[in-house]
């Protein structure tokens, strides 16, 4: 080799090693702009796995088997589990006692009675709905309620409640119930006011009204 390449390559050689010496730059990347609205910590990150926006999966668990993976539909929305009501005859519980009955173990909890649902949830649950099931509980929460009552969920709370319905109005007066004093007559039997009757007043005979 002749002695100027010789010395062309010992200064090639020199120039690399040099540039292998010197200690690389980290990458950067340009700060995120933060989304209005959402505060993120280092420590509270959206999850990554969305299992709501994920279809069901199917593993092969043994030779011959395939299990889901994916939660069952009760586990993603808790309302859809199956219940079954039976309440004691020997209580008199009314439609709110019966609804939190019915979200013991769901995780959702009753409204807080107001006087826009008063009148319902006061209201004393009627025998036939006793024994409710085996049904859904988001079906049982408007089956216990009615046609008149639409069943309001919120999600992030976990709280539901009941509105009324496009057609239904409130009654004017607070107090549905008749009242004491006021006298009860039908086609068979009249049944005084108390000013007008002693404590036990007498039976009148079938037939004869007021």
């Amino acid at each position: 080799m002749k002695p100027h390449y010789a010395f062309s390559l010992c200064l090639l050689a020199a120039a690399v090693l040099s540039g292998c010496a010197k200690s690389p730059k980290s990458l950067q990347r340009d700060p995120v702009s933060p989304v209005v609205g959402v505060t993120l910590s280092s420590n509270v990150q959206s999850a990554q796995h969305d299992v709501f926006a994920t279809p069901l999966e199917v593993v092969r668990y043994d030779r011959y088997l395939l299990v889901s993976t994916s939660p069952t539909l009760a586990q993603r929305a808790p309302l859809e589990q199956v219940i079954d009501i039976r309440i004691p005859a020997s209580v008199t519980p009314t439609v709110a006692d019966a609804m939190r009955y019915a979200l013991r173990q769901s995780g959702f909890s009753l409204c807080s009675i107001t006087s826009a649902n008063r009148v319902l949830y006061s209201q004393t649950l009627p025998g036939v709905q006793y024994q409710l099931g085996p049904i859904r509980l988001v079906e049982a929460l408007q089956i216990l309620a009615g046609p008149a009552w639409q069943l309001d969920v919120d999600s992030v709370q976990r709280v539901v409640c009941h509105s009324l319905r496009e057609g239904f109005r409130l009654p004017q007066s607070r107090h549905l119930r008749l009242s004491s004093a006021a006298p009860f007559c039908n086609r068979l039997y009249c049944r005084p006011s108390p000013r007008q009757c002693p404590l036990s007043p007498p039976r009148p005979p079938p037939g004869k009204g007021c």
